[in-house]
């Protein structure tokens, strides 16, 4: 194969795909959408960048998976796990976020739900795959309740919020800001949070066949998101009022969630994290037996394209 030289332009892709989440209140993705970060940094070799609404994990894995799709920003780490394991292949470059307090398992104020036990025999909507479930099943655990003791319907966090508002279902989890919003318009109540349960955690996924092809675009891309971040520091009232308006919030509420958001790009913990859930989701007929866990996640995370520190 003919050796790229330093007299030898790298090659480079012709239009760069990304998934573009606004919520919770991904504040990194809204600043650099809003300011055009990405298409300013990629327009100087002539690619044009393209941002695509893809909000529904599935959805982006689907994506990724047909080359419709390069990176995926805010993908839960459970969704990445599963999808890795049935042969989707794409490398973990970066954490995006983690926001265990900003998620709620509630329950219909109406119901005489007060404790998980509670739950057995109710029937709770969430979507299936996703950090949502396994934080039901740990939580359940600790009850000494499994998932066969209620019913679980399929279901994202909006159709969730409004099937439990309509008293279709007894119970749902929901991640901010649907969880403020359900619970200050008296149509949900608090059970337990994420913490201490799962670490909330989403990240930023690339093409693996992508970062082979073209290892200086990922690492431009990280050295950008981390630009977006920078911007958001100095100058966070800005940064939350677009926030605000993209996600149509008030901003007094997007000032009070803020804090509970950690958007570090760091990886250092997300092996581990990765391997407590995977272990946690073999355990549960999630994940074939077979499926050797430790390969999985080195295979997975890769820390290579980050920016320097």
């Amino acid at each position: 194969m003919k050796q790229t030289t330093s007299n030898t332009p790298a090659k480079k892709p012709q239009v760069i795909n990304a998934s573009y989440v606004s919520r919770p209140i991904n504040v990194p993705s809204i600043v650099a959408k809003n300011k055009q970060l990405f298409e300013q940094e990629f327009s100087k070799d002539g690619i044009k960048f393209q941002w695509h609404d893809l909000s529904d994990p599935s959805n982006q894995l689907e994506a990724l998976a047909s080359k419709s799709l390069d990176f995926a920003n805010s993908l839960n780490y459970v969704s990445v796990i599963l999808a890795k394991a049935h042969g989707n292949d794409l490398k973990i470059i970066s954490a995006y976020s983690r926001f265990p307090k900003g998620i709620s398992l509630v329950v219909n104020p109406q119901e005489n739900i007060k404790t998980i036990q509670d739950l057995k025999g109710k029937k709770i909507a969430l979507q299936k795959g996703t950090m949502l479930h396994e934080m039901l099943i740990r939580a359940l655990a600790q009850a000494n309740l499994t998932a066969q003791d209620l019913e679980i319907v399929d279901m994202d966090s909006t159709a969730g919020a409004a099937a439990l508002a309509s008293g279709q279902v007894d119970a749902t989890i929901l991640p901010e800001p649907l969880l403020s919003k359900a619970v200050a318009a008296g149509k949900a109540k608090k059970l337990i949070s994420a913490e201490g349960l799962i670490p909330g955690l989403s990240v930023i996924a690339v093409r693996s066949d992508f970062a082979a092809a073209y290892p200086d675009i990922v690492k431009r891309y990280l050295a950008v998101h981390q630009s977006s971040l920078n911007w958001t520091q100095s100058h966070l009232n800005e940064a939350l009022t677009l926030t605000a308006s993209e996600n149509k919030m008030p901003l007094p509420a997007v000032k009070a969630l803020y804090p509970e958001f950690s958007f570090s790009m760091s990886l250092d913990q997300v092996k581990g994290d990765l391997l407590k859930s995977a272990t946690f989701l073999q355990s549960q007929g999630m994940l074939q037996p077979n499926v050797d866990l430790n390969k999985l996640v080195n295979d997975l995370v890769d820390p290579n394209f980050l920016p320097a520190k």
